[in-house]
């Protein structure tokens, strides 16, 4: 059998992004992105979050990204990532209310192809922790496949399921609040700068580093 046919015969037995994620590793696994794919065995994360236009992951567009690196029950906070793309035609007065990026806030930013360069180059294929992730993965895979063609292979971390699955031990008796700002407030974690990229993903990686304790209060 040759390997056309035998990728042919393995696409409907795995669900779709399964199937996206090994196709990415085959086609990506040897070229310039190939550290992106290797198993990650160190014991650092990132935190990352985005700020948009929306929150449609399907029509928002992208105004800012920050990381920052949790290693050895330490937020380095001197490890960061902290960009600002040029404005997007989708920038609004109920947006800016949000994340208070205005057009002229944005002026000198990142092309979103330069602003993914720096991203990959600092994340490495290390797992990415965030709150509601799969939103901000979304929104980078929305650019990143047609720009470079995968998306990311990181893992990925979400710490509201941390957090609910922490709960159920450390307060049996009560249902949790998955809000970010309430998650923060029940974690004793400082809220810095809310709906900043930078601010909440350095607020993420707190609460992450929180959650990592075994027992709370």
């Amino acid at each position: 059998m040759n390997s056309e046919s035998w990728w042919k015969n393995m696409l409907p037995q795995w669900p779709r992004a399964q199937w996206r994620r090994f196709s990415d590793r085959y086609c990506h696994g040897q070229g310039p992105y190939a550290h992106l794919f290797a198993p990650y065995d160190g014991d650092q994360v990132v935190a990352i979050d985005c700020e948009t236009t929306g929150l449609d992951c399907r029509t928002a567009e992208l105004v800012s990204i920050a990381a920052v690196v949790v290693k050895g029950g330490r937020v380095l906070s001197s490890q960061s990532l902290d960009v600002k793309l040029a404005p997007p035609d989708s920038l609004d007065e109920d947006s800016i209310r949000i994340h208070r990026l205005r057009p002229v806030d944005l002026e000198g930013g990142e092309s979103v192809r330069d602003a993914l360069d720096s991203l990959l180059t600092f994340i490495g294929n290390r797992p990415l922790v965030g709150w509601c992730v799969a939103f901000d993965v979304a929104m980078i895979n929305r650019y990143l496949r047609p720009l470079m063609g995968f998306d990311l292979p990181n893992g990925t971390i979400e710490l509201s399921a941390l957090y609910q699955k922490k709960m159920r031990y450390w307060q049996p008796d009560l249902t949790p609040d998955l809000r970010f700002d309430a998650m923060a407030g029940a974690l004793q974690v400082p809220v810095l700068g809310r709906h900043t990229a930078r601010g909440d993903a350095v607020t993420s990686a707190l609460m992450y580093l929180q959650l990592q304790k075994p027992t709370f209060g």
